[in-house]
């Protein structure tokens, strides 16, 4: 980061990707909502040492660079409290974080990457549902308990098939379509342990299956309800799906998402 780049970004004005900061001696405490909704969205820049006038119409005279008076302990300090408990995982290396030297004053420029998906959320103080942020515009705001528990399924390695289904279980699976689906693969794979299991832990080895552990509940995953039951009680359907995309309901027509492909879905109505 060079005193040439930090201008040019400060010349376009605070946005999604930028934030600016007053700060002298210390971090100030706002920087961790800053990093939690850049890591959560797309990523951005926070600037510590740059004053911004509100009242100031001219985005030229908006800005005004002030410095910080102790630049090498406002690194180390964000350094410590970023590895300490105050967030849950630390995404940035040694080079996101520089002291830059611009007219005649210094400044800590923190570059904040867009969290890998299989990290999200970024979060603070060992609290997902009030810890989790978002940018929208110039400001941090609280991502919901919706758009929170899509960033998590998301970030499940496996995929979303896995997903309990909550209120279907095996009452619900027609009985020919299942009888008719074992003996496929019994012929496919005759000689399969699976083979010799009862219905349901046969659906639990395929993954239609499962538990959550936390509440004892269990039933058909997506995987589960999508092959064994909505093919068979509505053949002749084009279902139409909601996306659960970064906390943002998507209605399609097809059987995937339009935003990204890989996020959670669930059928409404035909």
């Amino acid at each position: 980061m060079d005193e040439k780049t930090i201008k040019e970004a400060l010349r376009k004005g605070e946005r999604v990707t930028l934030e600016c900061k007053r700060a002298k001696v210390e971090v100030p405490k706002s920087v961790w909502a800053t990093y939690s909704a850049f890591a959560n969205t797309i990523g951005g820049l926070i600037l510590l040492g740059v004053n911004e006038d509100m009242q100031e119409k001219d985005i030229l005279k908006r800005y005004q660079i002030i410095g910080v008076d102790e630049p090498r302990k406002i690194v180390t300090d964000f350094w410590n409290t970023l590895n300490s408990d105050k967030v849950n995982e630390n995404i940035l290396v040694d080079s996101d974080v520089e002291v830059v030297n611009m007219d005649g004053a210094q400044i800590v420029c923190i570059h904040v990457p867009r969290a890998d998906w299989r990290a999200k959320p970024i979060y603070l103080n060992g609290n997902v549902y009030k810890g989790t942020y978002r940018r929208n515009n110039e400001g941090d705001y609280h991502c919901t308990e919706v758009q929170v528990k899509a960033m998590i399924r998301d970030s499940n390695v496996d995929g979303n098939d896995s997903i309990l289904i909550e209120y279907y279980g095996m009452d619900d699976i027609d009985p020919d379509s299942l009888r008719q689906y074992r003996t496929e693969f019994r012929q496919e794979n005759s000689t399969h342990v699976w083979n010799r299991v009862d219905d349901k832990t046969f659906l639990r080895n395929l993954g239609g299956y499962t538990e959550d552990r936390q509440t004892g509940r269990e039933g058909l995953t997506l995987a589960g309800l999508i092959r064994l039951i909505l093919p068979v009680f509505l053949p002749n359907i084009v279902y139409r799906w909601w996306y659960v995309c970064s906390g943002i309901y998507i209605l399609a027509d097809s059987g995937s998402c339009l935003s990204c492909g890989s996020c959670l879905y669930l059928p409404c109505s035909p």
